[in-house]
């Protein structure tokens, strides 16, 4: 019996197309050996291959087991499945015509490697595959322009209703609610991304081979604005029709966090020290560390441990600079903002601007809000006209199916419209409310901040503190607090700092 190989492929797109599904495909070129009296003695499958080119790792197999063990044919489903190029169709004939290998067409119905009809065959291939690409690009540049990412959905969201460039998506019931607490999580300055981690992996969230989420998936997750609605294809950018996960101001935190503390929040910290990265020793000019002390007798008071601040040189590199404890060091550091006052003229300006942002953000919020709800009542009514025509008999069940989907969806983001409006309102009024406290009183403000927020607090005035002997000699202001106190915004207790009267007076 004469011996062959069958060849049997599918794109992504085409898998979901019965007649080229690969078990049709092998069904029907078995059949088709049987018939010619051939017996196959491989098959070879590429699943999720472009036809565009032979770069495909079950083809280059054929090839190879080819040379190695000739057959006198292989069988294909259609010239298309083989290759839709016309330039490598005719190098791949050539091989077979020098092999003495028939090539076979279930659909050409016969050998397609002599003569202009193979050429012909993959010309029309080649053609149709630049159509098929062309309209598959048209399609999704469509949905973009309707409001829908054409590519799959993040982590977080899952695809619904449609078939290939017709699905849309909707916020998954699991996976939603901890991707935003991730946003707030690292949003807050005190988790690393390796740290994200472990945490996603103690929430079940996993890559598609059901390992932990890596670094770059993360920081990706962290980047990508379809969280607060945005969607992007080809280099634009709109408004999406999904629902958010988050808002806007919670995505611009977390960019900010990676942007600014880049270099130590991806690091992973065995303690978190509130100093980190802002203590300098004047001596060598190294960064300061930090690390616990541990002695369950001698530290008994201190539940056993404490805490010191060092310069790193200091035993390695003959440096003089003392231990401090972190106590001590934070104290003096607390006692900087205690040294300092915003003017009155700068606090009465902000109290202008937060009562002109307030009402502002009430009008704006209850315009937004009245025109959403006017939406939502049409919608509703839409869809109750729906509901009565099914009933009626006047609808057929596909129609009514599609049109329900899209009115529901269009309420589901009118509802989320609405949540982020009184969310909004309600986070701005609470920074409004961190705002009007920080600038009455600065010290008392960072002495009841959590941690994150003082880092926050201290990277607004200062760029680092440089100590010797124990002691805070050299504060470096950042650019914007001298900014502050060119304009005579901040007054600074000059007197105070060297233990004379405590009159408030202009920084100079």
């Amino acid at each position: 019996m004469k011996t062959c190989y069958i060849y049997i492929r599918v794109s992504t797109d085409e898998q979901a197309t019965e007649g080229y599904s690969i078990e049709n495909q092998r069904r029907a070129c078995k059949d088709y050996a049987d018939m010619n009296a051939y017996h196959p003695k491989d098959i070879f499958a590429d699943e999720g291959r472009s036809g565009r080119n032979i770069d495909r790792p079950a083809f280059q197999k054929l090839l190879s087991t080819l040379k190695e063990n000739p057959v006198e044919a292989i069988i294909v489903y259609k010239i298309d499945r083989f290759a839709r190029n016309v330039g490598d169709f005719s190098n791949i004939r050539k091989q077979f015509q020098a092999m003495k290998v028939k090539l076979l067409s279930v659909c050409e119905n016969g050998d397609v490697t002599e003569g202009l009809i193979g050429n012909i065959f993959a010309s029309v291939a080649e053609w149709e595959s630049e159509a098929n690409s062309k309209r598959t690009k048209d399609a999704l540049m469509q949905k973009f322009r309707d409001g829908w990412q054409p590519s799959p959905p993040p982590i977080g969201y899952r695809s619904v209703g449609g078939d290939r460039e017709r699905k849309t998506c909707e916020p998954d019931p699991h996976e939603a609610s901890i991707i935003k607490e991730l946003f707030e999580l690292y949003a807050t300055g005190n988790y690393s991304i390796l740290e994200i981690q472990d945490w996603l992996a103690e929430k079940n969230i996993v890559s598609r081979t059901g390992t932990g989420l890596g670094h770059s998936v993360i920081n990706n997750i962290l980047k990508n604005p379809f969280y607060f609605g945005k969607i992007r294809w080809h280099g634009e950018s709109k408004k999406g029709n999904h629902v958010p996960i988050i808002q806007k101001d919670l995505f611009d935190t977390c960019q900010y966090v990676l942007a600014k503390h880049r270099d130590f929040l991806l690091r992973r910290r065995t303690h978190d020290f509130l100093l980190r990265g802002f203590i300098n020793c004047a001596e060598c000019g190294q960064r300061y560390t930090a690390e616990w002390h541990k002695n369950e007798k001698k530290f008994k008071s201190r539940g056993g441990k404490i805490a010191y601040y060092h310069c790193p040189k200091r035993d390695r590199n003959n440096c003089p600079s003392p231990y401090i404890e972190m106590t001590n060091l934070e104290k003096q550091v607390a006692e900087q903002f205690k040294n300092m006052q915003f003017s009155e003229e700068f606090v009465n300006l902000v109290l202008a601007k937060a009562r002109e942002k307030i009402e502002f953000n009430r009008q704006s919020a209850s315009s937004q809000r009245q025109a959403i709800m006017n939406l939502r009542t049409s919608l509703e009514l839409r869809r109750n006209k729906l509901e009565d025509n099914l009933l009626d008999g006047t609808i057929d069940r596909e129609t009514y199916r599609r049109k329900h989907s899209e009115i529901q969806l269009k309420i589901q983001v009118a509802d989320a419209n609405l949540k982020e409006i009184e969310d909004s309102c309600s986070i701005d009024m609470n920074l409004i409310e961190e705002v009007l406290a920080f600038t009455r009183n600065i010290h008392q403000t960072y002495i009841e901040a959590p941690k994150f927020l003082k880092r926050h607090y201290m990277r607004f005035f200062y760029e680092r503190f440089e100590v010797k002997n124990k002691v805070i000699v050299k504060t470096i202001p950042t650019p914007i607090f001298l900014k502050l106190q060119a304009n005579h915004a901040v007054i600074i207790r000059n007197e105070m700092l060297r233990g004379e009267d405590s009159n408030l007076e202009p920084c100079r």
